[in-house]
């Protein structure tokens, strides 16, 4: 979607959870529906269950479970209006109702101005699979109709409401929510096509930029029948995006970038006279019939900025985390920052929490909506000075007890861990709390929760590490391999894909390349290596594989323009804890293009990968 200021917000509170095995889900929706329905995506939702679901029932739209997009200035040719949303109950069945329209002088210089409008979560989003069953407006140009994923902020907020600001100003919101955007479909009226979209608005890390051009594409207008209501959805892994229509993934983004906040849900139709000029017929608008998030547990960290490298540089405002001391109107000098001064435990920034005389207490907070119940261990790397009264390290949840780890004082990174969190209610805080006089602090970096009942899939052997995985980098730039080709590129079906019909990465022909894996191998000694090779009419046909070991470096060149796919064995060779050891994927000459999927190890004489 676009960049943009956003408008007025409302202050949240809890919503209703609902966890349901999916196929019970859709057998309920069966009985309450009664219009036509698209085909509904429960053979894809394989060990999900359903978290949040907004049916948008009754006459009003629910305030404490969204805020309405807003706005009293001119924004791509037209205004946003919450007087054009609308909750419709029509036969039974209710479904939001975003209105376009040109009927009202809203900047006062005599002409009539084009409007739309939408809504936007009160709660955040992680990991996990969204689903909107959306009928879109096609009658003339003019609307642009999206569902899609963005943080808010205080400073993206340019309304005469005031509310979501307001919550920032007094310490219950983060100043700024901004990681990632993830565009599930945007779709502009009387076009036969939809589009995909992935943006990293910030990047954890100072590594090679990956192109926004490549997480974008259409949808075939043979995909959708804009006559009728379409399902829509997007599931959302650690280094993925998979994208559905009607409950068949078309689209696939892989990428590499660590960027990660759980986000606000947006479903918005903006009168855009910029792009495509129109007005609108009578009676346009775009329906959304329902919005549902499922969630599963994943191995996966479900901490946004857990480094504090999003801002990429030193700031008081700490992106993603609530800072909260207690003083209204000063999310500026909230009493922790970012700091950059060469130090950090993991990559560039930290996070210090100053004592503060003037204040009880400070705390930095992430709060974690819709996450699966379960066991979770918290970890984080802390310092803390001797003077500092109180530091502790909890996970808080509504009518519960809280867990809680006093951080001792140490002038060395040391981690600490919380474990056997056990999490009832779909919903926690983790938070940092201290107490302490003028010129005390506490230092925090890579803090991290994981799903205990989710092993680490490199733990079990063969040790197989894909190419989004910890270990895993690139030399230059690489692109996931739905849409890297005018050979395989555009639908998912037809891209080149890799172990168990992953996406794969691939090079964009620049000499000298290389895809790179480190082995995390215990303990020393003689392992089996083997690689997964794809296959695709772009990539080398005398790739360069190289195997540092323990003693040596071994070299092996293969065909992965013409072959069968599947894992290839390299040779047997002694690993151990030296950080040199690794393999890599080299293009042999320029023009030839590197494809990386994943390699695996196994225990000398072990059995051998396979594909599942």
């Amino acid at each position: 979607m676009y960049r943009f200021r956003i408008g007025p917000l409302l202050l949240s509170v809890g919503m209703l959870m609902m966890l349901l095995p999916v196929g019970q889900v859709f057998a309920q929706e069966t009985v309450k529906k009664t219009v036509n329905k698209s085909k509904s995506l429960s053979g894809a939702l394989a060990g999900y269950q359903l978290a949040y679901e907004e049916e948008f029932n009754g006459n009003a739209l629910s305030q404490s479970e969204w805020f309405y997009r807003h706005n009293s200035q001119l924004f791509a040719g037209g205004f946003n209006r919450k007087e054009n949303v609308s909750v419709i109950t029509k036969d039974g069945v209710g479904y939001l109702d975003i209105a376009y329209k040109k009927d009202t002088d809203y900047n006062k210089d005599g002409v009539s101005d084009l409007s739309g409008g939408g809504v936007i979560s009160t709660k955040t989003f992680g990991y996990g699979y969204y689903e909107a069953r959306i009928k879109f407006y096609k009658g003339s140009k003019g609307l642009h109709q999206s569902f899609w994923n963005h943080g808010l902020g205080i400073d993206v907020n340019e309304t005469g409401d005031t509310a979501y600001s307001e919550a920032a100003k007094r310490d219950l919101r983060p100043t700024d929510n901004v990681a990632i955007e993830i565009d599930g479909i945007e779709l502009d009226s009387y076009m036969n096509y939809g589009k995909t979209n992935y943006w990293f608005n910030k990047k954890a890390c100072d590594c090679i930029p990956e192109s926004t051009a490549a997480a974008f594409n259409r949808f075939d207008p043979a995909y959708m029948d804009l006559d009728g209501w379409i399902n829509v959805g997007f599931e959302w892994l650690p280094g993925m995006v998979k994208y559905y229509i009607n409950g068949v993934e078309r689209y696939r983004y892989s990428f590499t970038t660590p960027s990660y906040a759980a986000m606000e849900v947006w479903l918005t139709a903006l009168a855009n006279n910029i792009w495509f000029k129109g007005e609108p017929l009578p009676g346009a608008s775009m329906k959304v019939d329902y919005f549902r998030y499922y969630h599963k547990p994943l191995y996966a960290n479900l901490i946004g900025n857990y480094s504090f490298e999003f801002d990429g540089r030193a700031t008081e405002s700490v992106r993603n985390w609530i800072i909260y001391d207690g003083i209204y109107n000063n999310e500026k000098t909230d009493g922790c920052r970012v700091v950059y001064d060469g130090t950090a435990y993991d990559g560039k920034g930290y996070l210090q929490q100053d004592g503060r005389s003037d204040v009880p207490f400070i705390a930095s907070r992430y709060e974690l909506n819709y996450i699966p119940n379960g066991t979770y261990t918290l970890t984080a790397w802390v310092k803390r000075s001797e003077g500092m009264k109180k530091a502790t390290m909890s996970v808080l949840q509504p009518g519960a007890k809280s867990f809680d780890l006093s951080i001792p004082p140490t002038n060395n990174w040391t981690k600490i861990t919380l474990d056997n969190i056990v999490i009832k209610s779909n919903t926690a805080t983790v938070e940092f709390n201290t107490t302490g006089a003028d010129g005390e602090w506490l230092k925090l970096d890579k803090v991290e929760l994981f799903d205990k009942a989710v092993d680490n899939p490199t733990k079990k052997w063969p040790v197989i590490v894909n190419e989004l995985e910890h270990g895993y980098s690139e030399s230059g730039p690489f692109k996931g391999s739905f849409n890297f080709s005018p050979h395989e590129g555009g639908i998912w079906g037809n891209a080149v894909k890799g172990y168990n019909n992953s996406s794969v990465r691939m090079s964009d022909g620049s000499e000298g390349l290389f895809a790179q894996w480190k082995l995390p191998v215990q303990p020393k000694g003689n392992y089996d290596v083997y690689i997964y090779r794809a296959i695709s009419k772009d990539a080398d046909d005398h790739a360069k594989i190289e195997i540092k070991y323990d003693g040596g470096t071994a070299v092996k060149y293969l065909n992965y323009s013409a072959a069968e796919p599947g894992w290839v064995f390299l040779g047997n060779y002694k690993f151990g804890a030296e950080a040199t050891n690794y393999i890599r994927n080299y293009a042999s000459a320029k023009g030839k293009k590197v494809i990386a999927d994943a390699v695996a190890v196994t225990l000398s004489g072990g059995s051998p990968p396979v594909s599942q």
